[in-house]
């Protein structure tokens, strides 16, 4: 009959705006967790020039590496040495001790107790060495177990650890680790500590 037709065609037209308010609804809620991400602001990384002689190894960024560097061999060294960058940032898994900690456990015996240590400035901050020589045991694979060590290991005898970790005031720790036949590293070490000295 006549009468119903006005309420056939209402129908439709609520349907309409309903599904309309719904659309508008949805965006709002998809982007707002996107704009919250690119909103938090990123660690200005450091700033570091190291020898042209040094070769850069790759360009990815893996975890807390953040640069490789393949050292030329010298002298009688069969070997060439490697510098790589480490960021764990700001929190405490950037902690000089743990990392140090660390380093010193790949080498045979008490490293720690033999190790040398030294202290330069740099615009970016305070920059903190470390050294020591000895038998290096290189990880061939991921690191497991409650000590977090690898399962297979090659040994490196009278390989030498140049360690440097510059202290940033808004930065974080930058970790720079050099390691490679004693050689090669100790003819190496005067240009990482130069380089490190004008870290910005």
């Amino acid at each position: 009959m006549p009468s119903h037709r006005p309420l056939a065609l209402t129908v439709p037209a609520i349907l309409a705006c309903l599904a309309l308010t719904s659309c508008k609804d949805k965006p709002q809620e998809l982007t707002s967790p996107v704009a919250t991400a690119a909103s938090t602001p990123a660690v200005p990384p450091l700033e570091y020039s190291l020898p042209g002689t040094w070769t850069k190894l790759g360009e990815t960024q893996v975890g807390s590496k953040r640069a490789g560097y393949k050292v030329p061999k010298t002298g009688a060294d069969t070997e060439d040495a490697e510098v790589t960058v480490f960021f764990f940032g700001t929190g405490s898994q950037g902690d000089p001790d743990r990392v140090s900690k660390e380093w010193f456990e790949q080498f045979d015996g008490d490293a720690a107790a033999t190790a040398t240590r030294k202290s330069l400035d740099s615009p970016a901050g305070k920059v903190d060495f470390i050294e020591v020589m000895g038998t290096y045991k290189v990880p061939l694979g991921p690191a497991m177990g409650p000590k977090k060590k690898s399962p297979m290991q090659m040994v490196k005898e009278k390989w030498r650890l140049v360690g440097a970790v510059v202290h940033t005031k808004d930065r974080g720790n930058w970790f720079f680790k050099l390691v490679g036949p004693d050689e090669t590293v100790q003819a190496a070490r005067n240009a990482l500590e130069t380089s490190l000295q004008a870290a910005k």
